[in-house]
């Protein structure tokens, strides 16, 4: 696996024009052969040429299929649209996430995150702490499965509960910490609270929401080094932070080895130079599960000048925002849809807003109402329906008619990182 303590494997010091081709090569008989298999990758490439699809430029002939659809997709062909390769039985773990949108995984690292374990400092035969998620969605064992194929142990700690988590962290001793930035800062201020000891945590990989300069700078002044990935459900690992030789964080994110990204103008089909801002797209093919430029949603530009840490793949800022209104509350992906699903299920609400915010850093969700019906009682039970049906804990407020403004939006994101 290993060339040097370094890097993973030689993959990451291919130069750019011999990775290129490795990711092209026989590239339109892969498709050929996706769909042949997958009746719904079939559907959707149906009026396309793919023996003209043999390159970066010519990935525009093919259309983009945006996250978001993947719930009509779906609906279309349970369980996962006909989208994948593998019968759908034949998978270890099937998975929900909020939208509805399922997505199926496998044993080992299905999802490519061991590499940027590996980058992050993960070592064979470390004990680690994981806090992403085991219930329904796939977070948790993402991470998990990949610290297990380097050969390490790992603690289901889960969301929550953050008590019986320091003690926990105090009992096994781990080293390294998998969840969410703001999570850890939960953490370490629980157990400055608590006096419990919980040093042996000294690293860490980071995802799932923004990782602003300000935990940065706490996480150094409590002797962690913490960096971030960035990936999805439906592909893995997307991008990943890297070090220097000193272990100083490099700007930016090197991209997956299995990843083909594309930066879109949003709402086109136009290709983007890099240092311009524009939605993410990724191309995954060598999976069960493959996907063809699948629209993520998410904003971000290209890095073209070599990472210092030697690894010769571009980079990409990171995630710079959303190119919809959709977005990431906690670590959970939420739509419109979903908020504007509280105005079918109560009939007395006649307009709905969810406004997120983060003040002392951490994501606070309230969904304004507009109801004749001022009580909270119905405010109780909005908050219990969205809970139950988005797996999302949110405070609901109820007001007069008229009084949300006329703007269009349905979420507003009001978080300040920086």
């Amino acid at each position: 696996m290993s060339l040097n303590n370094n890097f993973y494997d030689d993959l990451e010091l291919r130069d750019r024009e011999k990775r290129e081709k490795v990711l092209f090569d026989n590239f339109s008989n892969k498709i050929l052969k996706i769909i042949k298999q997958a009746e719904g990758w079939k559907e959707i490439l149906k009026n396309i040429n793919i023996s003209e699809i043999n390159s970066r430029e010519d990935l525009k002939k093919i259309p983009i299929t945006r996250k978001t659809n993947l719930t009509n997709i779906q609906s279309l062909g349970p369980p996962y649209g006909n989208l994948s390769i593998k019968d759908p039985n034949s998978f270890s773990y099937a998975f929900t996430s909020p939208g509805p949108i399922n997505e199926p995984g496998d044993s080992g690292d299905f999802w490519n995150m061991s590499r940027c374990l590996f980058a992050a400092g993960l070592k064979k035969k470390e004990i680690v702490y994981n806090t992403f998620s085991y219930h329904l969605g796939p977070a948790g064992m993402m991470m998990g499965n990949a610290a297990n194929s380097l050969d390490c142990t790992v603690i289901a700690g889960g969301v929550g509960n953050s008590d019986l988590q320091i003690n926990t962290i105090n009992s096994f001793k781990p080293s390294f910490y998998m969840g969410t930035p703001s999570f850890l800062r939960i953490l370490l201020e629980k157990a400055l609270e608590k006096k419990i000891n919980i040093d042996s945590l000294k690293r860490g990989l980071v995802g799932a929401e923004p990782y602003p300069s300000i935990l940065r700078e706490f996480f150094k002044k409590n002797k962690m080094h913490i960096v971030q990935m960035y990936g999805i459900a439906e592909v893995g690992c997307i991008a990943y932070e890297t070090t220097d030789i000193e272990n100083n964080n490099i700007p930016g994110m090197i991209i997956e080895e299995n990843i083909i990204l594309e930066i879109i103008r949003p709402g086109t089909n136009i290709s983007l130079p890099p240092g311009e801002v524009g939605e993410v797209v990724v191309t995954k093919l060598n999976s069960n599960y493959p996907m063809i430029r699948l629209a993520t949603g998410d904003l971000s530009s290209l890095i073209s000048e070599p990472s210092p840490c030697g690894r010769t793949n571009y980079r990409i800022k990171g995630w710079m925002g959303r190119a919809e209104q959709s977005t990431k509350v906690k670590g959970l992906f939420i739509t419109p849809l979903q908020v504007n699903s509280v105005l079918k299920k109560f009939k007395e609400i006649i307009k709905v807003k969810l406004v997120i915010a983060n003040e002392n850093l951490t994501d606070e969700a309230v969904l304004i109402c507009e109801s004749k019906q001022l009580s909270e009682e119905l405010e109780t039970k909005v908050k219990n329906y969205f809970r139950e049906n988005n797996k999302l804990n949110i405070n609901v407020k109820i007001i007069n008619i008229g009084k949300i403004a006329n703007d269009g939006l349905v979420i507003e994101d009001k978080r300040v990182y920086d």
